[in-house]
């Protein structure tokens, strides 16, 4: 009972009692389908799963029974993402921490707050400007609450330059660098240029979204915004915070000024007393320190913290000392802020000297921060009575509670800091603290990462990804090497998992000099002992060589990959008994992990799975299973990711379940085995964990064209939706189109199969930009969709092969002009289809071995698996195996010439 009211809203779930009953001997069938339930409820479809799947295998082993049929109801409503939850958006929960919930309330901005929101009714970008100080975080952060409606915030006060908005706006919306070429079983990846991803970010936005601290990236700001609206639906606004505008068309500007008299006093005196100032109050003196003060609301709250304990005109005497003695330190900073600055500085004086000093230091900190690293900036082990000190004088805010508690500093404040903590040279000290401290927590991390931890760590590295960066960047440009390939290791592969290859590229030029051979020869990094150095921890060197391995055959530079390669070669050949065995015998693997090779790779996958580490042999099992099936052996490929699926859960690595769930996913799939949607899934489930929102996006697409293909009406509404939306991340919309001709085939619509192509290559054709991969992928799938649409209309065959016959005309250019064997192998394929048509069926079975030799996907061409005539003049998986093993050993350059020359006679 406990249970159902839980679905119905009216409780908390709680399953131990559910899975006693599942568990007993016979199994309690009613409870299992309630737990099923239960589970799917709270978005954990893949344990619900996984459930059913268990008891299914007990009933069938030990009784020899099927499930009951409300079991096998509640699975098959699971299958059907009919028991999912909503699907998530960005709500209040979303706010960062200080916005959430307000400490103390607003004062004389009521009519700002209505404006604001009033403006962003008709707007699309509405900007609050003013000076620091004059609270425009504030009346933002009030806005943002009362809004109905997802809101996401990107704070830009830790963006050091303007190179940084973009980034910074992308991953706060959770964006990846690239997506799959296809869906199939594949390494090969796209990379999406930084305005792609906003672009295919924006389009799925809703709400408002909020810019705060714009003023010192105002151009970058302005063009993220600009494009930003561009791409997003009418319904999405900006609200942006700076000290001048962004200049944009359509722009409101809501400019914030002082409070007024009556307003100013009121949060003098509220803020005053509720810090226990004595009862008596002055409104004449008051209302002299609040026009002292230019009625700047933060400069008001630091003067409350003053009367406090001191009598107001004591408050006006010392104000006006501060302002005399302004010195060379501050003289520097802007006019405007002088009253501020002066409040400051005095709140700053009233410290003790230890208190002033950890305020001075705490400003390199460019995020919100804990305790610990306060502790390490400070230099001393405890700084607890410090930073509640601070608290209390306002220069800290605090957030949040529990076990990890955070602060900030304003960035109004941190630029006084700052000032003063250079003035006094106390910068290197800081920040050598931050530094050792980002070094030490990105240690524990990278140790973390492997196990059932890894989840708690990523969300860790997340969360300190600010600070981290900031250790990483001061490691680099004060030459401390050991320290930055710690750090470096814990962020790109938590960058490496979410998809933003391009981070992980950037960063390791600075680590490798690939343009600069003479930083090279005095890094300990790529010259080892011979540079005279301190040199890195050998095992994390090479874990994270390897990840920008994997990430520059992503995104190049290849020269990137090829230093990497050499440094590990050098390091297992210096330092052997520093590395891990893990890490040897990965890197033993390392020519694999750049790209797919039929012939060169099964041997170095093979070392893998005979590997005892769990995380290691299921990665040699996945590359094993990606090879079978590319390798055109796809009945072989399924146990391997199944096995691969299997160790990685024992490993603990989402990361690895969601990639090997997604490769049995789309196989089984083109199989018409039910098992596809319980396998994308969970491949969808993993990708959330870890965070790869773009990954878990895409997969969705594929999950929601098997839900259509059993009969899932709003999957096949999603995929209509998709289909027609335009801008946005092109790859799932023409997926979508792909999924619904896909339908459409197997429903014998064929115009209408045939009207989703048309749209396939409208968008092919838009590509142009972004090089020739993605325009040969989807010229060839919908040339093969064409010839059997032809196949099935004798009436149009004729038509249908001649237009097929151009798709793959204007894709030999493409085909016989890229690096990237795959595509060249893909192109194969698609003239192997056209050959069986023709009843050329040497010519087919030439063109289908010649490209799976150079490692076609065969998922690129759709739709999934082959046409008749085709798989009939392959014949057994058998027949297939002779086939490769003729052409087995040979050049890559005959290869590709013997497809040119076939090719050649086939179009001609």
């Amino acid at each position: 009972m406990r249970a159902e009211a839980a679905l119905a809203g009216a409780g908390g779930f709680d399953e131990k009692d559910l899975r006693r009953l599942a568990e007993h001997t016979p199994p309690d069938e009613p409870a299992a389908a309630l737990l099923v339930r239960v589970l799917a409820a709270q978005g954990r479809d893949a344990e619900a799963l996984e459930v059913f799947e268990r008891l299914r295998t007990e009933l069938a082993d030990r009784y020899g029974a099927d499930p009951s049929p409300v079991l096998a109801e509640a699975h098959l409503a699971l299958l059907r993402g009919e028991l999912k939850v909503a699907r998530a958006v960005p709500g209040k929960q979303g706010l960062p921490r200080g916005w959430r919930r307000s400490a103390t309330a607003l004062v004389g901005r009521e009519g700002d707050v209505a404006a604001v929101t009033s403006a962003l009714a008709d707007a699309p970008l509405v900007t609050i400007v003013a000076v620091g100080g004059a609270g425009k975080t504030r009346l933002a952060a009030e806005v943002a609450r009362r809004t109905p409606g997802p809101v996401r915030v990107i704070e830009l006060a830790g963006v050091r330059s303007p190179a940084g908005v973009l980034p910074a706006v992308v991953a706060a919306f959770g964006g990846a660098e690239t997506a799959s070429t296809a869906p199939g079983m594949s390494l090969e990846r796209r990379v999406l240029n930084p305005e792609e991803r906003l672009r295919a970010l924006a389009f799925e936005l809703e709400g408002l979204v909020v810019l705060d601290n714009c003023e010192h990236v105002l151009d970058a700001a302005a063009e993220v915004v600009a494009d930003l609206l561009a791409a997003a639906s009418p319904e999405v606004a900006v609200l942006a915070t700076s000290r001048a505008p962004l200049g944009l068309v359509g722009e409101v500007v809501h400019r914030l000024v002082a409070l007024p008299d009556g307003e100013a006093l009121g949060l003098l005196e509220a803020r005053a007393k509720a810090g226990g100032a004595v009862p008596t109050w002055d409104e004449e003196r008051s209302l002299a320190l609040c026009h002292r003060l230019d009625n700047l609301p933060l400069a008001l709250e630091l003067a409350a913290a003053r009367l406090r304990s001191m009598p107001i005109d004591d408050v006006l005497a010392g104000l006006s000392d501060r302002f005399a003695l302004l010195d060379d330190a501050l003289r520097g900073l802007p006019e405007r802020h002088a009253s501020l600055w002066a409040m400051v500085d005095w709140s700053r004086e009233l410290l003790t000297s230890a208190d002033r000093e950890l305020f001075q230091r705490l400003s390199v900190i460019p995020a919100p921060f804990t305790a610990d690293l306060a502790a390490a900036v400070a230099g001393v082990p405890d700084v607890r009575r410090g930073l509640a000190n601070l608290v209390e004088q306002s220069l800290l805010s605090f957030e949040g509670d529990g076990p990890a508690p955070r602060y900030r500093m304003l960035e109004t404040v941190r630029e006084y800091g700052e000032a003063r903590l250079d003035a006094a040279g106390g910068r290197e000290q800081a920040s050598t603290g931050l530094t050792g401290w980002a070094q030490a927590l990105a240690v524990t991390l990278v140790r973390d990462y492997s196990g059932f931890g890894q989840l708690d760590a990523f969300a860790r590295c997340a969360a300190e990804q600010g600070n981290l960066l900031a250790g990483l960047r001061w490691a680099i440009v004060h030459d401390d090497e050991p320290a930055a390939v710690d750090i470096a290791v814990a962020l790109f592969h938590l960058w490496t998992v979410r998809g933003l290859h391009l981070e992980v590229t950037t960063w390791a030029a600075s680590l490798l000099h690939p343009d600069d051979p003479a930083a090279r020869l005095r890094s300990a990094i790529t010259g080892g002992r011979g540079a005279g150095r301190p040199l890195p921890d050998a095992d994390r060197l090479v874990w994270l060589c390897l990840l920008v391995g994997v990430n520059a055959g992503i995104t190049g530079p290849l020269r990137l990959a090829a230093i990497g390669r050499r440094v590990v070669r050098h390091a297992l050949v210096e330092r052997a008994g520093e590395i891990s065995a893990r890490q040897r015998v990965l890197a033993a693997a390392l020519p694999a992990l750049d790209r797919i090779h039929p012939d060169g790779n099964l041997v170095a996958a093979e070392e893998l799975v005979a590997f005892p580490d769990p995380y290691v042999r299921g990665f040699g099992l996945f590359l094993r299973a990606v090879l079978r099936e590319n390798g055109g052996m796809p009945a072989a490929s399924i146990p391997d990711a199944e096995e691969a699926y299997r160790s990685f859960e024992q490993a603990g690595d989402h990361w690895g379940m969601a990639m090997t769930a997604q490769v049995v996913g789309h196989s089984v799939s083109s199989r018409g085995d039910e098992r596809a949607t319980m396998w994308l899934s969970r491949s969808v489930r993993h990708m959330e964990l870890v965070g790869a929102v773009q990954d878990a996006r895409s997969i969705g697409v594929l999950l929601d064209v098997q839900l259509a293909l059993t009969g899932d009406a709003e999957a096949e509404q999603r995929l209509v939706e998709l289909a027609a939306s335009g801008p946005g991340e092109e790859i799932d919309t023409v997926q979508a189109n792909l999924g619904l001709a896909h339908l459409a085939w197997r429903r014998h619509r064929y115009d209408e199969a045939l009207a989703y192509g048309d749209a396939v290559d409208r968008a092919a054709a838009r590509f142009t930009e972004q090089g020739p991969e993605r325009r040969l992928v989807f010229r060839v799938a919908v040339a093969v969709l064409q010839l059997w649409v032809g196949e099935v209309r004798p009436e149009l065959r004729t038509q249908l092969e001649a237009r097929a016959v151009a798709q793959l005309v204007m894709a030999r250019d493409e085909a016989l002009s890229t690096h990237e064997n795959p595509l060249l192998g893909a192109w194969a394929l698609g003239g192997a289809e056209l050959a069986s048509i023709r009843g050329e069926r040497d010519t087919a079975r030439d063109l289908w071995t010649l490209g799976i030799r150079v490692g076609a996907m065969v998922g690129l061409v759709f739709p999934p698996g082959e046409g008749e005539r085709l798989a009939t003049a392959l014949g057994s998986e058998d027949k297939r195996r002779e086939l490769l093993a003729a052409w087995q050993g040979r050049p890559l350059a005959a290869i590709s010439s013997r497809i040119r020359e076939l090719m050649d006679g086939l179009l001609n």
